[in-house]
């Protein structure tokens, strides 16, 4: 049978950046207005004005002179995220960072992606739900732009990595593992610890990719794959030698609660791990907003989850609430900057390419992309387990690990978590355009005839994964219904949990009406991937299969997204009055 070529021309692919940028242009539109910077929790503009960080001179050393006499802040690495200072200057810093950083972010999926060989549909698709990834989008909007440069160059080293194969010269080969291993080292410079978790997951998919994408002896595999985390490891420690020597300086060395003892490890487990992401708020994943968006915003999106919350309060609430309560002021009862939503379409596709994975007859993916496609599931796994944190028995098996304790707040993991979800959505827009957007259209004269022949004759998985989605679709449904009618009980538990009566209604009616969008989301997204799968949109209408699962993927991550934009008239705010001036 012959297949339809949908391959794009070069040029085309070249709009991608375009296409990304636009897109990012018209969520932080207000950027662009001559008095407004984003707000940023861990940079504002007035510490980026600050004398004591400004570059070049942070290069060698900051001391930080807010308080008192000040403090030891380190040095600043020559990193991507002082270039970007360098370049705009702290207002224009201030107004770009975040979707700088997203476009590097996108632009190193994009990367990765075209490496991988996988169908134009399936990079632009993955890269644009890389860059408008919940979890990626609120931390940037959070002031941690660096982290998302950080996975950004992640992204790069992996496409340096995929990029070598059996037939590359051993000198190309050795090129590109040593700015693979620069590029990791970039993202510790950016990201610190996270760049540090991150570094170790790069690491264990090039040792596995050397195993599995081979027909060699396992001992040469072995070494092969040995070999290639030593070199990346001595190009990335070469790169972030400075910052790590001024992060164990700093933050470890001589620090209370670092020590690598059993009695200082039990201490500091509270500390360590009160950014733990419940078990509960793993809907939220898959349903936005259901927990709320962003702390104390008074319109009924307020965060209401635990994620922040102290390990006392746990305790208090387990004590039947007896006794004094802690005080808020001092332990949070929660505290969230950021979301974790990754798009129905998305988890939709990544779960059906791992599904597919699994299929040793007929799947739609090559051998060597199912092995791929199982390393990242089990990440995705592992790292949603140990998000989990203080929540699960998960997280304490890695804290028991040497210096893993003075890693805080286990919810970094759901950053790997989304990494690999996004790759996973990748691979499932490249199995479903090669398997049913590639291929001559049926003889039907409407959709609908097409849909109606092909509902009578599928049978395996196709039809049982319909069914399933339809099922869900249902149990959505119900379970919205149930959830509603315990209005009453949700607005009493959010009273208990410190919001006031009037506000505790709006919370309560904003939850019920995120979880009712999220039925009419998941109906839609089932609907596009079913007139996928029953050929409705193969041969000429592929195109327009494509463009529908990009506007949906788009509209769906920015309604979600918007809530975490949130622009300051800087001149305003900074402004003169007599109690600062007196």
């Amino acid at each position: 049978m012959k297949t339809t070529k949908l391959d794009t021309p070069p040029r085309r692919r070249r709009l991608f950046p375009l296409l990304l940028a636009a897109v990012l242009a018209v969520l932080f539109w207000k950027s662009f207005l001559p008095n407004y910077v984003h707000f940023s929790n861990d940079g504002p503009l007035a510490q980026q004005n600050a004398r004591w960080s400004q570059l070049p001179a942070a290069m060698t050393g900051m001391w930080d002179d807010l308080n008192d006499i000040g403090s030891n802040a380190g040095v600043s690495p020559p990193s991507m995220s002082a270039l970007i200072h360098v370049i705009f200057g702290p207002v224009g810093y201030s107004k770009f960072l975040a979707p700088v950083a997203l476009f590097i972010l996108g632009l190193g999926a994009w990367t990765f992606f075209r490496q991988l060989k996988l169908t134009p549909l399936a990079v632009t698709l993955g890269a644009l739900a890389t860059a408008l990834n919940s979890a990626f989008f609120s931390d940037v909007c959070w002031g941690t732009a660096s982290h998302q440069i950080a996975i950004g160059m992640d992204f790069f080293a992996l496409a340096l990595v995929v990029s070598n194969s059996a037939e590359t010269s051993w000198p190309l080969r050795l090129t590109r593992l040593a700015l693979a291993g620069m590029a990791v080292g970039l993202n510790v410079m950016e990201a610190l610890d996270i760049g540090a978790i991150f570094s170790v997951f790069i690491a264990a998919f090039v040792f596995y990719r050397a195993l599995v994408e081979t027909d060699a002896v396992f001992l040469k595999k072995t070494v092969r794959g040995i070999g290639q985390v030593a070199v990346i490891s001595l190009f990335a420690g070469f790169i972030a030698t400075q910052i790590v020597v001024s992060l164990i300086s700093t933050q470890i060395v001589g620090v209370a609660g670092t020590a690598q003892n059993e009695q200082t490890k039990a201490a500091h487990w509270d500390f360590a791990t009160q950014w733990s992401f419940p078990k509960a708020e793993t809907l939220s994943l898959f349903v936005p907003g259901l927990f709320g968006y962003r702390m104390n915003t008074g319109d009924g999106s307020d965060y209401w989850g635990a994620v922040g919350r102290d390990a006392a309060w746990d305790r208090y609430f387990a004590n039947g609430s007896q006794g004094t309560p802690p005080d808020p002021q001092q332990r949070f009862i929660r505290f969230s900057g950021g979301g974790d939503y990754a798009g129905v379409l998305v988890v939709l596709v990544a779960l059906w390419a791992a599904l597919q994975s699994l299929r040793k007859q007929n799947a739609a993916f090559s051998e060597n992309q199912r092995r791929l496609i199982g390393f990242w599931s089990i990440v995705a796994v592992i790292s949603l387990l140990l998000a989990w944190g203080r929540f699960a028995p998960f997280y304490q098996i890695l804290y028991s690990l040497p210096y893993f304790s003075t890693i805080r707040n286990p919810t970094k993991f759901l950053l790997i978590f989304s990494w690999a979800v996004v790759i996973l959505f990748a691979y499932g827009i490249h199995g479903l355009n090669k398997r049913y957007l590639e291929i001559p259209a049926a003889n039907v004269k409407s959709s609908i005839a097409q849909l109606q022949s092909w509902w009578k004759n599928v049978r395996g998985f196709d039809r049982k994964w319909t069914i399933g989605c339809g099922l869900a679709i249902v149990a959505s449904f119900l379970a919205w219904l149930i959830y509603f009618s315990q209005q009453p009980a949700l607005v009493k538990y959010l009273q208990t949990i410190l919001f006031g009566e009037d506000l505790a209604k709006q919370v309560a009616a904003f939850s019920f009406h995120q979880a009712g969008w999220f039925i009419v989301l998941l109906a839609v997204a089932v609907g596009l991937l079913t007139l996928v799968l029953s050929g409705v949109f193969a041969g000429r209408r592929a195109k327009w299969g494509g463009f529908l699962l990009g506007a949906f993927l788009i509209a769906d991550l920015a309604r979600a997204n918007h809530h975490w934009i949130v622009y300051w008239n800087y001149p305003e705010k900074y402004a003169s009055n007599p109690i600062l001036d007196r």
